[in-house]
């Protein structure tokens, strides 16, 4: 009997440590396979200068494209040049839960490790770290929260705020907190504060931290063609539903995003899709509409990172939350109506009601410089 259990449980430890051996394999594999596209990118040829640059200056504002591998380069960039020591971490602040999960994933692929091992990310109910974790993705509320708790911040040595041009109330909160972070640690603990953006005034923000360093990282990773109308379209939830068959039905193979300004936006536009395909010959209608916002739930946000299926074409129907550290395989071709939505008060009622309005040229810069892991070149259609 005695004989029968050691046998059983020799089978059983033997399995576990071919199924560790298979996971280690693939995760390998995996970094293997993304090396070239990491050395390929425009961050890559300033890896030296930028850690230089961060172990000169306790503050340092970073001004990149997108694309250009700031979110996911740069905290492998200090990792490996030691940042981490004596069990610290290197925080980076996202301004939402998608951009958080998904970067976090890439990362860890490139470092070739499980999920929540040397990288984790932390979001509202959701931790995905361990104590061995020195890279942690997390969003920004969520670093506000831990600094109520551990006002000094002694977990970490290095803060990085991603997207800072976002400018939401807890962005600029936290930049507040991190500053008087900076002011409280002793000269032997200082913290690092490094503040990214694609599209940001590097100048207030160094003016803020008292003229800090900034730095411009040059290059666009694939090249952008951009079409405009020629004249504002009435209805641009309709000029985008005909654009989108126009590239479906003539346009080589590559997926589509279009920027929309909200759910009730996103869902009426899918509606209409899959209504237009009916009425399509059965060889034309392989399209699939895939919705993308932040309160969509986790597993549905997914297909949108899921390639399509052989021969199908995706269109994603995002809210600006695809423009935020969040590159999409696949995308070939962007359209963007030029609208947001922004609280505008009625001082009749004393509402903030959410109103449609035109975006700003800076903004809409934001959208045509996305470019996709895959493709050699992207076209942008701008209303």
């Amino acid at each position: 009997m005695t004989s029968g259990h050691s046998n059983n449980s020799a089978e059983s430890l033997k399995r576990n440590f071919s199924d560790d051996n298979h996971k280690s394999d693939a995760l390998f594999s995996k970094k293997k396979k993304l090396a070239p596209h990491r050395k390929s990118l425009p961050i890559a040829t300033v890896e030296n200068q930028l850690v230089q640059e961060v172990w000169k200056h306790d503050t340092l504002i970073i001004v990149g494209e997108t694309g250009g591998g700031k979110t996911t380069q740069l905290p492998q960039f200090l990792y490996n040049a030691g940042f981490c020591g004596n069990g610290r971490l290197i925080g980076i602040t996202q301004p939402s839960c998608v951009a958080t999960v998904n970067v976090a994933k890439r990362v860890a692929e490139e470092c070739g490790v499980k999920l929540g091992e040397t990288v984790g990310y932390s979001i509202r109910f959701e931790n995905v770290t361990s104590s061995s974790t020195r890279i942690k993705y997390m969003t920004d509320g969520f670093l506000l929260r831990e600094a109520v708790s551990d006002p000094s911040l002694s977990r970490y040595s290095a803060i990085i705020v991603d997207e800072a041009h976002e400018r939401t109330v807890e962005t600029d909160v936290l930049l507040g907190v991190l500053k008087n972070v900076q002011r409280s640690r002793s000269e032997s603990v200082k913290l690092k504060l490094i503040i990214m953006s694609s599209s940001l005034d590097a100048r207030i923000f160094s003016e803020y931290f008292g003229d800090a360093r900034a730095v411009h990282i040059q290059g666009r990773q694939f090249p952008v063609d951009i079409f405009y109308t020629y004249h504002l379209p009435k209805a641009y939830l309709h000029a985008s539903l005909i654009t989108v068959f126009q590239i479906h039905l003539e346009e080589e193979a590559g997926d589509i995003l279009v920027f929309l300004t909200g759910k009730e936006e996103i869902e009426f536009v899918e509606r209409l899709v899959k209504e237009k395909l009916k009425q399509l010959p059965e060889n034309s209608q392989k399209l699939v509409a895939v919705p993308l916002f932040s309160s969509l739930p986790s597993e549905q946000q997914t297909q949108a990172f899921t390639p399509a299926r052989p021969g199908f074409r995706k269109v994603i129907l995002a809210t600006k939350i695809a423009e935020t550290s969040v590159t999409i395989p696949g995308i070939k071709y962007v359209i963007d109506p030029g609208f947001a939505k922004v609280h505008f008060y009625n001082p009749n009622t004393g509402l903030e009601p959410l109103i449609a309005v035109p975006i700003s040229k800076e903004v809409r810069i934001a959208s045509y410089i996305l470019a996709s892991y895959k493709k050699i070149s992207n076209e942008c259609i701008l209303s």
